[in-house]
């Protein structure tokens, strides 16, 4: 007994772990909707002022590489070993490069947060959309009851840097099919089918059915 209360610990139903088929579902969904969010906030920022530095950058170096053309012509060996060799050329690549992903993190970051922080922080069972759907929901194994607001915070944060800030370094738009392929891999490495963020998280994922709704005030 601690602070006048009594931890209980929850009797969850033999079959509480949902069928893989659920989560690669949630997962999903989960997924399509940041992209669309992310496609959609990616486009307004680079259409915005916050995008200026990128298109400076962006248009120096295009025009390196129209002058080279321009010399050289159809001479495809001659170009590239031109701009390979240009200082200035590569520098002003790297710059684009480099606020490009500044961006795309950042519009990532807005799209994630939407629907894998706000949302479970919402809902009840702290569950985000591809859960609500799916009938799913996070449980923390160390606490016996739903994850805490804090356990969702962590998990955002965990999943942002391990799913996403990571991958859009190397991939770009294409961390949005690596990530549910990554996941799948995590999940059948374990009989529990958790992902990392799951594990480093303490958390299990279980039919809503199987949490008997004894709804305990998180300890922050």
């Amino acid at each position: 007994m601690e602070n006048g209360k009594t931890d209980i610990k929850l009797d969850l139903e033999p079959n509480s772990k949902p069928y893989l088929l659920k989560r690669l579902i949630s997962d999903g969904f989960d997924t399509v909707s940041v992209f669309l969010l992310f496609m959609l906030i990616s486009s307004l920022i680079f259409a915005s002022p916050l995008a200026g530095v990128y298109n400076s950058h962006y248009e120096n170096y295009k025009k390196a590489e129209q002058s080279a053309v321009s010399e050289y012509g159809d001479d495809a060996a001659a170009i590239s070993e031109k701009l390979n060799n240009d200082a200035y050329y590569l520098e002003e690549r790297f710059a684009a490069n480099l606020h490009s992903y500044v961006l795309k993190a950042a519009a990532g970051f807005i799209a994630e947060a939407a629907v894998l922080l706000i949302v479970p922080l919402v809902d009840k069972k702290r569950c985000t959309p591809g859960k609500i759907l799916t009938g799913i929901m996070p449980f923390s194994e160390k606490r016996q009851t739903k994850a805490s607001r804090l356990t969702v915070l962590y998990r955002f944060i965990f999943i942002f840097i391990i799913d996403s800030a990571v991958l859009y370094l190397f991939t770009g738009i294409l961390t949005f099919l690596l990530v549910p392929v990554i996941r799948l891999t995590e999940m059948l490495l374990n009989h529990k089918n958790k992902t990392i963020c799951d594990a480093i998280t303490g958390v299990t994922i279980i039919e809503k059915r199987s949490y008997n709704g004894i709804d305990t005030e998180e300890k922050s």
